[in-house]
């Protein structure tokens, strides 16, 4: 009777921890997906659209405590000591560099701590700036990575992410890959032709 009741005890305690393991794991695979603004194509603010969290550096991190965001819980975006709350995982791109705006080319996210699957995915969601993504085991293991490419987030062009199946209270670092804006490009490059012009004509007149 004492050994029937000690592993009655054990099996209990087995489906306890078994339970408690659970709820602190995923359900499903993790996926990230990427959209337009407020997940369509053309940025709606008002009432029913708060206003894009503004994305200031190209190294960031987004934090989600219901691991599925923005279904369950918002974005928090983390970037140079600030922190800004997303109800609608909504950002824009404002980085600048020497009061320049980029564009975003690339978005990488490292999900350390979440082990590589073939079956972890990524995605797009209406009017995704990009049309090119994968899944790959982090450098030297230990998490995943989640890269989207080919496209572009303009300067002050808006995006959305989407968030589904992660752990609980989930960090992700994130970078992003920027080039000068086209118009920018256009503007450096004809300053410097105004420069080489007026060269040529001082070394004229000085001769």
């Amino acid at each position: 009777m004492r050994v029937i009741c000690i592993a009655a005890l054990t099996a209990v305690l087995a489906l306890g921890s078994t339970l408690a393991y659970a709820d602190s794991i995923p359900t499903s695979d993790p996926v990230i997906k990427t959209g337009g603004a407020a997940g369509g194509g053309a940025p709606v603010r008002g009432a029913s659209v708060p206003s894009p969290a503004g994305l200031i550096v190209t190294s960031f991190s987004i934090f989600s405590s219901s691991g599925t965001s923005p279904g369950t819980s918002p974005c928090v975006l983390l970037q140079s000591g600030i922190s800004t709350t997303s109800p609608a995982c909504f950002f824009e791109n404002d980085i600048t560099v020497k009061g320049s705006g980029l564009a975003i080319t690339s978005l990488t996210f490292d999900a350390l701590g979440v082990p590589f699957n073939s079956t972890d995915q990524c995605g797009f969601l209406s009017g995704s700036p990009f049309s090119s993504c994968g899944v790959d085991p982090l450098p030297g293991g230990g998490g995943t990575e989640f890269t989207f490419t080919q496209g572009s987030i303009p300067f002050h062009g808006d995006f959305t992410l989407d968030l589904e199946g992660f752990p609980k209270n989930f960090t992700f670092s994130a970078t992003a890959g920027t080039v000068p804006e086209p118009s920018t490009l256009v503007m450096f490059l004809t300053g410097i032709g105004a420069l080489l012009v007026g060269r040529r004509l001082r070394v004229r007149q000085s001769s």
